[in-house]
């Protein structure tokens, strides 16, 4: 029974949980069952799964990522009614080498480069969740790291989206440690906050979204630092200026939105620029910058009522188009808004468009 086993298990997930399965089982693992997990230090601890047998033979036994405490892992053992099956080559495969975590290039081919990564989508998400409490948040890449989590819990948003509270209080943490002096701690804080503010806006959680722009906006103080940061500059003044609008802070959305606009002319010029030998490859990313300059420039007009500052050298158009901004391109790298615009940017769409309508006084 224990060879069969061992040949015809596997594991999957399910929101912030493994779903260990076993085909075929012995029946004392219900009540006998549990997970016993050793560590580099020899320490050990065990995890109480919960158990439930599937129609078609299989067992189902469910434990969360947190819990086997993946960096620190070197044996996992199922145990039951003294039998031990070691299911260790499960999990072992989502560890990274713990002598290259502040190795960038190692974490760059590993995590943060598309084309040479070997982990699925539902991998790294597994990876970066179990290393969100493992890493130094002081670790000029943590915030690549909450970069890369936010984006696959937005992968299964109604699955995944409780534990965006457990990683926005992590940001906190982080954004009061992270070396912004540091080039690649700066592009990462950039992006981790772009990143994470939008999941939270999908899930409708705008007061923990406005939390994360605010407070990278303060932090950004020289954005032209990294150009790697220019898009996802632009996107936390656009998604800032969407809060400010959400509140009904007309002229505050004004000004964020004029911010992005010039966020991204100034990202199109770094990317057009002449000795830019990978422009044509970026050609997709000055789309993008259009697309977010063309959004917020209307978005301004609508919350200025067509009466932009002189101050911003803008030139208002006469009449003033209607407010249409096109979020599932603007977020296209967001699964959770790909179908459909989340309701918070509907909501923020209508609210803009209805101050617009109001009489000028």
């Amino acid at each position: 029974m224990m060879s069969s086993i061992a040949n015809k298990s596997h594991v999957k997930l399910c929101g912030g949980e493994f779903i260990l399965e076993l085909e075929p089982y012995d029946r004392s693992i219900i009540d006998k069952g549990e997970i016993r997990v050793t560590c580099h230090d020899g320490s050990e601890f065990s995890i109480n799964c919960k158990t439930q047998p599937e129609n078609d033979g299989r067992l189902s036994l469910k434990f969360s990522v947190q819990s086997l405490r993946i960096p620190a892992l070197t044996k996992v053992l199922l145990i039951w009614a003294g039998n031990s099956l070691d299911i260790s080559g499960l999990f072992l495969r989502y560890q990274l080498d713990s002598d290259k975590l502040n190795d960038n290039v190692y974490l760059t081919k590993n995590l943060f480069n598309a084309q040479a990564r070997n982990y699925s989508l539902d991998d790294l998400f597994v990876v970066t969740y179990a290393y969100l409490n493992a890493l130094p948040l002081d670790n000029q890449n943590f915030g690549g790291l909450i970069t890369i989590l936010s984006y696959r819990i937005a992968d299964k948003l109604e699955e995944r989206g409780d534990i965006l509270e457990a990683v926005h209080a992590t940001y906190r943490h982080y954004r009061d440690k992270v070396q912004s002096h540091n080039a690649v701690a700066f592009r990462w804080l950039v992006s981790s906050s772009s990143v994470l503010a939008t999941a939270l806006l999908a899930t409708g959680s705008v007061t923990q979204a406005a939390d994360v722009v605010d407070g990278a906006l303060k932090a950004i103080v020289h954005p032209s630092f990294n150009p790697l940061v220019h898009q996802n500059y632009a996107m936390l003044l656009f998604q800032g200026g969407l809060i400010k609008a959400w509140y009904g802070h007309f002229d505050e959305a004004a000004s964020l939105f004029i911010g992005a606009v010039n966020a991204g002319r100034y990202g199109m010029i770094d990317l057009l620029h002449p000795q830019n030998n990978w422009v044509i490859g970026q050609m997709s990313d000055c789309h993008k910058f259009l697309l977010i300059i063309e959004a917020a420039y209307c978005a301004s007009l609508a919350c200025t009522k067509n009466k932009l500052p002189p101050e911003s050298r803008f030139a208002p158009v006469n009449p003033a188009p209607k407010l249409q901004i096109n979020f599932k391109a603007i977020f296209e790298r967001f699964e959770c808004c790909k179908k459909s615009p989340p309701p918070f940017f509907e909501q923020v769409l209508q609210k803009m468009q209805a101050h617009q309508n109001q009489p000028k006084t």
